[in-house]
């Protein structure tokens, strides 16, 4: 064994000298390139200044030739061959290129931004942090304020937790069923899902026995200015702030103290039960909020993870689970959920998820997802909308959500209306909704010529929205992998449902959870089309098993996954805090 160890060391360090002549000849390949540039361009400022100082037919001709010479440049010359391989997402080119001309070009402030937006890309924090120190000016505010933002980032990143000053002082005067809930948003302002979940669950909450306070982060929404308290739909709600400032300007982890300390006057002044808190907007920072709250007062900690923000930290879906920004996020999430009293979540998936992170299973209760019957319920098509967006009474498939992301892959279903044609079908598309990939998904149907039969309605004010539905005789959910699209179950299944619509799903834990296919729904492969549009025809054709498939989702939804039946699930879960403490 000791001889094939030394062999392998030996063919260890063959690589690794070999990786070194590697990167030293192609940094001398990149001195080289700059050199020559240099040199043309001095040649061309050379012909430029003789050109200048010509006269008559010498001086035309000479410029003429050099308006027609193309500009001397290369894509490897200076610091573009980094900053073209980090803009085109090939990290690891990048990479490369940086090792190999970080000794010549390291002293150079160019190459260490291009350096730092590597990094940051990469979602290397400390190492972004440390160039930042490096090109920071002293007497730059700008260059300072931005330093103190990634520095802020990566305290909150690395173990940090808001502290609230003075002695621990717990609060025993606690007012029974009163439960304060910290969220980053709320209704009347918003209306998205996060909103929509939480709303319906405080309204519910309260129709079953309990108190809920509402206290939204602060600077939220922009236009209240100071502090402010109002009742809306009976639930009693705080604007925490600080007066008029660029709340989104404040290093996070400033941010999240001013945020504790705001809140904590409000823990004093209600004096709760409980303290509910909801993912924030990077997942765990209302968490952390909620964890000074919790060790200041003594009041126990409940932390509902609603989804999975830990590959947020970038858009490019190749290394979102990768780096040192990823597994940092995953070790604070670890952080809260361990030193909340109670876990919620909202179905079996994550919480499945959430035990394979260590998460015991005794402390995790689940909330799910759930609808209003009275808000959405089954409904004939609307036929004027119809008309007008030209689809009249031929069958449809569709899906109702923002075009923001990647993971809802309205591409897919764009596919599938393409093969239907091939086909022979006449069966249209109808995908509700806007956001900032509709243009590319109508450029799309331009090129597969399917514009016809894709029917793109734009952003629908939620108080319509159940109309839109209307439109849509077979519901599609076509997410694909991604870490939210494979562990949280989404709000739009159950609103079709409870309006008897047969339910079609990708295959991923948390669409299956909701469809249990084949009973309240189909499944097909994430991102196949041909197999969606089998699905597709086969309920067209089969309306025995259409109907079946609808009823069944329609009698799950009404009987188990109302917003009603959450109340009594929330009263049951902080039962179980109050016993613990």
């Amino acid at each position: 064994m000791s001889d094939k160890r030394n062999v392998q060391k030996r063919d260890s360090e063959i690589i690794l000298n070999e990786l070194e002549l590697t990167l030293e000849e192609l940094d001398k390949a990149h001195a080289e390139i700059s050199r020559l540039v240099r040199i043309a361009r001095k040649q061309k400022d050379s012909l430029l200044e003789a050109g200048m100082n010509s006269v008559g037919d010498s001086r035309t001709e000479i410029m003429s030739v050099l308006k027609n010479l193309p500009e001397i440049t290369s894509r490897y010359d200076g610091v573009k061959a980094l900053d073209f391989y980090t803009r085109e997402k090939k990290y690891n080119l990048a990479q490369i290129w940086a090792k190999a001309i970080q000794t010549r070009l390291g002293k150079y402030e160019a190459f260490n931004k291009s350096l730092r937006t590597l990094h940051v890309k990469l979602g290397n924090s400390a190492e972004a942090v440390k160039l930042s120190y490096k090109l920071a000016r002293p007497n730059d505010a700008n260059s300072l304020a931005a330093v103190r933002k990634l520095e802020g980032r990566y305290k909150e990143l690395h173990g940090w937790i808001p502290r609230l000053p003075g002695p621990i002082k717990p609060l025993n005067d606690r007012v029974p069923g009163r439960i304060l809930h910290l969220v980053k948003e709320s209704r009347p302002f918003l209306s998205n899902g996060f909103v929509a979940r939480s709303h319906k669950n405080f309204v519910a909450e309260k129709q079953a026995g309990l108190e809920p306070i509402v206290i939204t982060e602060p600077g939220f929404p922009n236009n209240i200015g100071n502090r402010f308290q109002g009742v809306f739909d009976g639930i009693t709600h705080v604007r925490l702030s600080a007066g008029e400032m660029p709340y989104d300007q404040i290093p996070a982890d400033s941010y999240l103290q001013l945020f504790a300390e705001l809140a904590y006057e409000e823990v004093k002044r209600f004096k709760p039960e409980a303290i509910h808190v909801s993912s924030g907007r990077r997942g765990y920072d209302t968490a952390l909020v909620g964890l000074a709250l919790q060790a200041k007062t003594g009041i126990p900690l409940v932390y509902e993870v609603r989804s999975f923000f830990e590959g947020n930290w970038t858009g490019d879906m190749e290394i979102e689970c990768e780096g040192e920004t990823f597994q940092a996020r995953m070790n604070v999430e670890s952080i809260c959920m361990n030193n909340a009293d109670r876990i919620l979540t909202i179905g079996e998936s994550m919480k499945a998820e959430l035990i394979e992170r260590g998460v015991p299973e005794a402390k995790i209760g689940v909330i799910p997802n759930a609808v209003d019957p009275s808000q959405f319920s089954p409904t004939p098509r609307n036929m004027e909308i119809s008309t007008q967006l030209g689809i009249g009474d031929i069958a449809t498939f569709g899906y109702v959500s923002n075009m923001d992301h990647y993971r809802e892959s309205q591409e897919t279903l764009i596919q599938t209306c393409h093969e239907l044609k091939v086909r022979g079908s006449k069966m249209k598309c109808v995908l509700v909704g806007g956001g900032p990939r509709m243009a590319e998904l109508q450029k799309m149907a331009d090129a597969l010529e399917i514009s016809e039969l894709c029917i793109f309605t734009g952003p629908v004010d939620h108080n319509n929205i159940q109309e839109y539905y209307s439109l849509i005789d077979f519901f599609v959910i076509p997410r694909i992998p991604e870490r939210a699209a494979t562990y949280v179950t989404p709000l739009k299944p159950f609103e079709a449902m409870a309006q008897k619509k047969p339910i079609i799903v990708s295959d991923l834990p948390a669409l299956v959870e909701i469809a249990d296919p084949p009973n309240r729904g189909l499944s097909f492969e994430p991102g196949n089309y041909k197999a969606l549009a089998d699905c597709l025809q086969e309920l067209e054709t089969n309306r025995a098993l259409a109907e079946r498939i609808a009823q069944a989702g329609y009698d799950w939804v009404t009987n188990n996954r109302t917003w009603e039946l959450n109340g009594q699930r929330y009263v049951e879960e902080f039962a179980k805090v109050r016993v613990s403490k």
